[in-house]
């Protein structure tokens, strides 16, 4: 029988304590590919609900058809949903889900903010007319052809889960982009409104979103907490690469300095 969504692709929510996190997937990604690092924040007491946003884990197609706006929405919603369990709400996000964070923080109270190889700003010819682009270039092929996709099989063959490997789209609905890149203008905006604690975690070997991303983010947040990590060795997917054990640890640890409940 034919499901909506692709394997492995629902979003979750896994019951902790006072202390409620949201963790948010990347562009043409899923829940899934943020799960173990809401498993290790959960490990640590924490409520942690990881959101689908708009378009995404089902068919491909469906990112043609949806606005940023659309993903902002989801994750305020969510906001609210889990202030509703929870006494307290931190957001972790990967890539987009990092600019959705860091958007979302200046829209409703968090009580922190964690942004994974999150982008800020796009340079470059693409960027700057990926509004129009889409018109002619409705769909790309971006199949991961690295090793990353095994390594992950082989890391959950370890943990006992079934072998899905990468649950993303290997096409993408050229809008994706052209969201991200609106996403992300409207989110430098807005980056002195972000007062609450945050964590910028980036990694130097990232070909997706450059370094320079890190700095500026620390320029133009208006948070008087910043906290910066840096990794050496991992690609852009920071939760999934070989380093993971390590953001899972940074970040967990910043959910816990920040939370005001004690022994979470």
């Amino acid at each position: 029988m034919d499901t909506y969504y692709l394997p492995g692709a629902e979003p979750f929510f896994i019951p902790g304590g006072r202390t409620g996190c949201i963790v948010l997937h990347g562009l043409a990604s899923s829940p899934h590919e943020v799960k173990w690092l809401g498993e290790a924040i959960t490990a640590r007491g924490v409520t942690t609900y990881g959101v689908r946003l708009s378009g995404h884990g089902t068919d491909y197609h469906d990112l043609q058809h949806v606005h940023w706006h659309d993903w902002l929405g989801v994750v305020l919603d969510a906001c609210h949903i889990l202030k509703a369990q929870c006494d307290e709400v931190f957001i972790v996000g990967h890539s987009t889900g990092g600019t959705l964070a860091l958007l979302a923080a200046t829209h409703v109270e968090v009580a922190g903010v964690a942004a994974l190889a999150t982008p800020v700003i796009f340079r470059g010819w693409t960027a700057g007319n990926a509004g129009w682009v889409k018109h002619f270039l409705r769909y790309i092929d971006s199949t991961d052809t690295s090793d990353l996709p095994q390594r992950v099989k082989a890391e959950q063959r370890r943990r006992g889960e079934p072998e899905l490997g990468r649950v993303r789209y290997d096409r993408w609905a050229s809008n994706g982009p052209a969201q991200l890149y609106a996403l992300t203008r409207a989110t430098r905006q807005r980056l002195p409104l972000v007062k609450a604690p945050l964590l910028a975690l980036y990694s130097t070997q990232d070909t997706v979103v450059s370094f320079e991303n890190c700095e500026i983010l620390m320029e133009m947040a208006g948070s008087s907490d910043i906290e910066k990590q840096v990794l050496n060795k991992s690609g852009h997917n920071l939760m999934l690469d070989d380093e993971r054990d390590t953001v899972f640890e940074w970040v967990s640890d910043f959910i816990i300095r920040h939370s005001q409940f004690e022994g979470v």
